[in-house]
């Protein structure tokens, strides 16, 4: 209790940073499902233009992890919250002006997207250096969990009052609320930043091993995620009686955020990621399988634990790469931009195959990355025995 409570005070200002930078994505997954089919309703869209509208945000956040890297050693975190945040509370006005126009909502939140992939991959350098970037990663997580559940309520009350222009209206709101909080951590570009952009990036097996890892365990993991809700229909379920059970499970979810970034800085990523994948795969098995609305609760637990659980484990990982984080701030963005893929993904298989396809899906995607934590953890070891003998 005591280490919790000296992680939690010596980091207010980062934690803050870092919750409002990752309370900026979740805010992307809250608006997807409501807006997904207020679109349809609304501007007459078909489902597959909706389906992109709402996952360009992640397409900007993959995108910005090709700026992140640069962007974090040039320029303080305060710097970039103040721009980056103020074209993401611009692109949900600008969204809000305009939501029946294809070609304002696409760039829009294209713009947004990449702004906060930027912000989030900063914060994500910044905790990767930090003593005990495992805990805070874990909090940072569990917080942007936690506000999810009232950005859901938001939007869709936003969105009932005055439909998709109400809807960014609110997010835009959000947006310039969390963008005031990463002001506070005030840090400054470090004078050593000169010689670390010097350095090019070393691309490793590893470090490439990692991300790869990384994005296919978010994007098979929430290949499930798309498809709750029918599978909880089948069931003889209704949407409101699915929506609070699930929407319980994922509140409580939150604590397996911490439960990840603590288990990492004890015991290392290994262990903790293989049981997590082997979890994961066996949890939607059972989901997509359930005969009963008690199956198929009990089977999510593992299911959705199991992603909230490995999230801080990969951020972490990503993050011990290279001394400066710079792996941490590539990694971040792409990692969350498997929920994008995971919505595409999944929509292609069943149209294809059926919905009973995608537990396979998900445990030959779990394989994959149990194949390449093998690579991962060798190398681990081969870096802890060097720098032990020097």
């Amino acid at each position: 209790m005591s280490r919790t409570r000296e992680v939690i005070t010596g980091h207010i200002g980062l934690l803050l940073a870092g919750s409002a930078a990752y309370s900026m994505s979740t805010l992307f997954s809250a608006m997807k499902p409501v807006l997904l089919t207020r679109f349809v309703e609304e501007n007459g869209w078909s489902d597959g233009l909706a389906g992109v509208a709402v996952a360009m945000p992640f397409v900007g956040i993959a995108l910005a992890s090709l700026l992140a890297s640069t962007l974090a050693v040039r320029f303080s975190l305060r710097a970039l919250a103040l721009g980056l945040g103020g074209i993401l509370i611009t692109a949900e006005v600008v969204s809000a002006l305009a939501p029946g126009s294809v070609e304002v909502i696409l760039l829009a939140q294209l713009l947004g997207g990449i702004a906060v992939g930027v912000l989030m991959g900063s914060c994500s350098r910044i905790i990767a250096t930090q003593r005990t970037p495992g805990p805070l990663f874990g909090m940072v997580d569990m917080i942007a969990v936690l506000l999810m559940s009232s950005m859901i309520a938001l939007i869709g009350a936003a969105v009932q009052l005055r439909g998709l222009a109400g809807g960014y209206g609110a997010a835009a709101g959000v947006a310039l609320v969390l963008t005031i909080a990463m002001l506070a951590f005030r840090d400054s570009t470090p004078k050593s930043n000169t010689q670390r952009m010097a350095k090019p990036l070393v691309f490793s097996a590893r470090a490439l091993a990692t991300v790869l890892m990384a994005v296919i365990f978010v994007t098979c993991s929430g290949l499930g995620f798309t498809y709750m809700f029918t599978v909880a229909q089948n069931l003889g379920m209704t949407y409101a009686e699915a929506g609070r059970g699930i929407g319980l499970l994922l509140l409580v979810s939150a604590g397996a955020c911490l439960a990840g970034g603590w288990v990492s800085s004890r015991v290392g990523p290994v262990r903790p990621l293989a049981v997590a994948f082997f979890a994961c795969a066996m949890g939607w098995y059972c989901v997509i399988h359930a005969g009963s609305a008690l199956q198929f609760y009990v089977a999510l637990v593992p299911a959705i634990f199991s992603l909230q659980f490995n999230f801080p484990v990969l951020l972490d990982l990503a993050g011990s790469l290279d001394e400066d984080g710079r792996w941490g701030a590539i990694s971040a963005p792409l990692q969350t931009s498997g929920f994008a893929w995971a919505a595409i993904l999944a929509g292609w298989i069943v149209g294809r195959y059926g919905i009973d396809a995608l537990p396979i899906a998900t445990g030959f995607g779990m394989a994959i990355c149990l194949g390449l934590l093998v690579p991962i953890a060798r190398f681990r070891h081969h870096h802890l025995h060097v720098s032990a003998v020097r």
